[in-house]
């Protein structure tokens, strides 16, 4: 008996007797590509495929002139360096092949199959079987409960869906892969004579296979305007795309071998799902082995471990080849079979009763807002709920936790310091997921709480979860036991034993406030609305009562007793900053404040002042205790304990507005040098008093000895400013009047000189309005030189973003014409330009880590930025601050990017 053939996994499938790798992710020497889904995909030196997949890779990818293929017709024999080679049909999409390999000095057999399926497709050869000494097969749905129906069953389910969606006034969506899912789809809508439009993406894999398809239906570009009456077929990522949004009369379906999941359709979070697959199921996958007869089988892809013990039960040598590397991962148990097995949905019957202040009323009127796509809707349902609710201090936590806070702002509490990796490890603890399991859920969901949903319906269905009811007094509780529990620890023993008792739903919206991720609309705004709506007040009212107090929950109480006008600023609870708005010109800042319709300045004067590159801080100082707090009201002292000492010596009880801003050697530094100092805990790590020196610049009084002063105007406040004693390490900033648009503009360039970013124009009679952006305060900075860059990696989003790549990391060319990481963006695109860019990127797809993907660099950004510096951060040494995506530079090639030395140049270290 011939010795078996060496399969080894680094990284990826290898053979190292006949040195080829096989669907490889990253660039090799030698590899077999089995088709042309991305995920297979990567640029070697010599590729072995099919002739029909190489035709894909060309038109989907582009194929490099260094490199080496050869496409080999199906069942001919072709022999190589001591090697025989044949491919059969995998049966998976159009091209997909499997590889049979024969070692010529003793006979010895291998079979790969890739992804594949035995039942004929729609769209794909039938797949074929040769008997192998050793076999390596996948195993995506290795569990007995993935038993499909019959496609004919399943296609008659579909087209049942879309002819009921058209009759009712719908616009069906099905959402299918570009490559394979689609045109499996294309077929079985062939015989159905409904007319169809497809995503561009689609109808280019479409056009190059068309003329192997056979009958297909009436299908063409999608066009918005022409929707109605057809069918779309769109990719998975386009279900919320901006098209669909526009179209509000959609419904949608994913065809996936994963809708044999209960909570398919909560995953994928669609309205229907149908269980058209194109990977081979549990019975299939037992065949396979019962007609290749291997002497021994490795596994990849799926339930490895699951399918390998399972075949050593019925007699075979199994292995598994990774720990479920791509695996998407079934939640339910393993030891269960049929459709029952897997994620319970969460019925009422399941809950217990809902009273108006329990924690489980309140996740279940957040998801009803969620869902709710009219803001006049969302505040309706939760001001009914509001309205409902009893003590005032039910009132106060459940309007806090709609708008995201665990705790009152105003009482200057602490931080939970519960963050992801506690959560994680209480869901795996309670559930008994493994790292790679958990990872699997969350990659694929892109969602802390849907995550915790589905992993606690793993628990649920398990039989492992408890009762527990839990009001918003006893969750307040919890959060305060949280944040005082000392290491991860005894928090994740508390996390887990709170979850272990409630349902997968409202665990996963405790999860969500935890996590800050509610997502269920703008939460400031809304709350505040629906705040004004329940209690009969004017908006406005609750929004000035919760930025004056700091507190919303405060703003609720106050608001159903009607006494909002009781709202003042306090110290120590820090106020929401007034903002300015942006200007391009010095005469548009004029024409603003000063001209003819401005009418509010005295002598027509505008007040300028520098804006410096330092750390925008509200000062507080009552008693003894000084506090320090960002624009987004974060606490800050402990990282300045030098303001902190010198406002100490300040006489009177105030609040000010002013900006930190460093110094070394008499030179003023920016925001970059500054920015160290923020999160630092060990103050021996902070700058030293000797060479780096901090100081207080004020700008606004706020309040002073019990009085608030925001209504008064700023030359007023102004007044009461500088009758205020400052101690050294503090300063007064200086006001310069002008009263011409070109006196503005000098000032601008004398700012610059002074390495300042710019001016800051006031309006003299302006009241100081928290948290606004009015046109009282103007901005003039003027743009900084952008710079064009390459996208060398594409990041997944989150939240409403979690279905696109949404991040990009781009990079310059140094002087050897290496690319250099020189930032990271994800502002400035539209949302259809972001679809359009995760198109792309998917498809030119080089490597992929997590969330991370490593993409052909080929396409041109034009970047803004407000400064440049030298930095370690990346490899090019240079970071941007507050990168922003100007234009996508489809004008422009790879090699006609900015270089390092420019860029070096624009941050003065050149």
């Amino acid at each position: 008996m011939s010795p078996l053939l060496t399969v080894t996994h680094r990284k990826g499938i290898y053979l190292p007797e006949a040195d080829l790798w096989l669907d490889p992710h990253f660039g090799v020497e030698r590899a077999f590509i089995s088709h042309a889904h991305s995920d297979h995909v990567a640029r070697h030196r010599t590729t072995f495929c099919s002739a029909l997949t190489l035709e894909l890779m060309k038109a989907r990818y582009g194929v490099k002139e260094d490199s080496t293929f050869h496409p080999l017709p199906m069942r001919q024999i072709f022999e190589w360096e001591g090697w025989q080679m044949r491919l059969f049909p995998a049966g998976h999409i159009v091209g997909s092949a499997m590889l049979h390999l024969t070692r010529l000095s003793d006979g010895a057999t291998l079979l790969y199959t890739g992804d594949y399926k035995l039942r004929q497709g729609l769209s794909s050869e039938r797949c074929e079987l040769l008997p192998a000494d050793t076999l390596i097969m996948e195993t995506t749905f290795g569990l007995p409960q993935f038993h499909f129906p019959p496609t004919a069953e399943t296609v008659r389910g579909m087209l049942r869906w879309v002819q009921e969606t058209l009759d009712e006034g719908g616009i069906p969506v099905l959402l299918g892969y570009s490559l394979g899912k689609a045109q499996e789809i294309l077929c079985a809508l062939g015989e159905a004579g409904l007319p169809v439009m497809v995503h561009k993406s689609i109808l280019e894999m479409t056009e190059v296979v068309a003329p192997l398809l056979g009958r297909l239906p009436s299908y063409r570009l999608f066009d918005l305007a022409e929707a109605r009456g057809h069918v779309l077929l769109f990719p998975p990522s386009g279900a919320r795309s901006l098209a669909i949004r526009k179209l509000k009369v959609c419904r949608t379906a994913m065809l996936s071998g994963w809708a044999m999941q209960s909570g398919a359709k909560y995953r994928y979070q669609v309205d229907e799902v149908f269980p058209l697959s194109d990977h081979a199921d549990y019975p299939e996958l037992l065949e396979t082995v019962v007609t290749v007869k291997p002497r021994r089988v490795y596994l990849v892809h799926g339930y490895t471990q699951e399918f390998a013990a399972d075949l050593r039960a019925r007699g075979y040598e199994a292995w598994t080849l990774e720990r479920a590397d791509q695996m998407e991962m079934s939640l339910g148990l393993a030891q269960k079979t049929g459709p029952e097995a897997g994620l319970a949905e969460v019925s009422s019957e399941m809950q217990p009763p809902l009273v108006a202040d329990s924690f489980a009323r309140w996740a279940q009127v957040c998801a009803q807002a969620a869902a709710e796509s009219s803001r006049l809707g969302k505040v309706a349902l939760l001001a009914d709920y509001l309205r409902a609710l009893g003590p005032e201090e039910d009132l106060a936590l459940a309007v806090r936790y709609c708008a995201g806070l665990l705790f009152d702002p105003a009482a200057g509490e602490g931080p939970l310091n519960t963050g992801w990796a506690i959560i994680r490890r209480a869901l795996q603890e309670l559930s008994g997921l493994s790292d790679t399991e958990y990872r699997a859920i969350s990659r694929s969901q892109a969602d802390a709480g849907r995550t915790a949903y589905l992993v606690l319906g793993r628990v649920l269905a398990a039989g492992m979860a408890e009762s527990l009811a839990m009001d918003l007094i006893q969750t307040d509780a919890l959060f305060r036991r949280l944040r005082e529990a000392r290491g991860p620890v005894p928090k994740t023993k508390l996390l887990r034993e709170t979850l272990a008792g409630l349902s997968p739903h409202t665990g996963s919206w405790l999860v969500r406030l935890m996590t800050g991720e509610l997502r269920m609309g703008s939460k400031e705004g809304l709350i505040e609305e629906a705040v004004a709506e329940a209690f009969h007040q004017p908006a406005e009212a609750v929004r000035e009562a919760a930025m004056l107090g700091g507190d919303i929950g405060h703003a609720a109480v106050l608001a159903r007793a009607g006494r909002l006008q009781e709202a003042a600023p306090r110290p120590l609870v820090p106020l929401k900053v007034m903002l300015a708005s942006p200007e391009e010109t010095a005469a548009d800042i004029w024409q603003r404040l000063a001209g003819e319709e401005a009418g509010s300045l005295s002598g027509h004067a505008v007040w300028l002042e520098d804006k410096y590159d330092g750390i925008r801080a509200q000062l507080h100082r009552m008693g003894d205790r000084v506090e320090i707090y960002t624009r987004d009201l974060k606490p800050i002292s402990a990282q300045f304990p030098e303001v902190t000492r010198a406002a100490g010596e300040i006489r009177a009880e105030v609040i000010l507005d002013g900006e930190i801003i460093a110094y070394a050697e008499d030179k003023k530094l920016s925001f970059f040098d500054l920015q160290k100092r923020l999160g630092r805990r060990d103050q021996a790590d902070l700058f030293l008093p000797s060479d780096i020196s901090v100081r207080y610049v004020v700008f606004d009084l706020l309040w002073q000895d019990g009085r608030s002063l925001l209504e008064l105007p700023l030359a007023q406040r102004r007044v009461a400013l500088e009758g205020i004693a400052l101690p050294a390490g503090m300063a007064l900033i200086d006001v310069l009047r002008v009263t011409s648009a070109e006196e503005i503009e000098a000032a601008f360039l004398a700012a610059r000189r002074r390495n300042n970013e710019g001016l800051i124009a006031k309006d003299p009679a302006s009241a100081y309005t928290p948290g606004r952006r009015g046109k009282a305060w103007l901005k003039l900075k003027k743009a900084f030189a952008t710079l064009d860059v390459v996208v060398v990696k594409a990041e997944q989003g989150s939240g409403k973003r979690s279905h696109v790549l949404s991040d990009y990391t781009f990079a310059v060319r140094d002087e050897h014409g290496a690319l250099r990481v020189i930032g990271k963006a994800y502002s400035g695109l539209t949302d259809a330009e972001i679809e359009t860019l995760t198109e792309h990127f998917t498809a030119t797809t080089l490597a992929q880590k997590g969330r991370v993907r490593t993409v052909v660099p080929d396409t041109v950004l034009e970047i803004a930025f407000d400064s440049i510096q030298a930095s370690d951060r990346h490899d090019s040494g240079l970071s941007l601050r507050f990168p922003r995506i100007k234009a996508i530079r489809t004008d422009k090639v790879p090699e006609e990017i900015d270089t390092l030395a420019y860029a070096r140049k624009l941050a003065g270290v050149g």
